[in-house]
């Protein structure tokens, strides 16, 4: 559901998923989770032939995506994901919490 618009959370005083009307978001960042997996898995991969280095490397590749990779928000009932949005300092990263109460419902 990303044809909303940019600043649609911003402009609301309680975000609401627009999918279900769920007031419970969270912001996550845009990643691909499998691609980081890999990443990693190669990594550990490489840790005997360069020594560890290979760690460092990959924590340096880490820190880049991270500050560079735009935050995106998943509500916590429909699992609907809205990317390219400008993301509200009132919405929280993911909360274990919050995500058993939906998980149980």
């Amino acid at each position: 559901m990303n044809n909303i618009n940019k600043n649609y959370f911003i402009n609301q005083k309680n975000p609401k998923c627009p999918a279900c009307g769920c007031k419970h978001l969270y912001k996550k960042k845009d990643f691909n989770q499998t691609l980081g997996c890999l990443i990693i898995l190669v990594g550990a991969v490489f840790v005997p032939l360069t020594y560890g280095l290979s760690l460092v490397v990959l924590f340096l590749l880490d820190l880049l995506l991270y500050s560079r990779i735009n935050d995106s928000i998943e509500c916590y009932k429909c699992k609907t994901e809205y990317k390219n949005i400008v993301v509200p300092k009132n919405i929280m990263s993911f909360d274990h919490h919050i995500a058993e109460i939906y998980e149980n419902d």
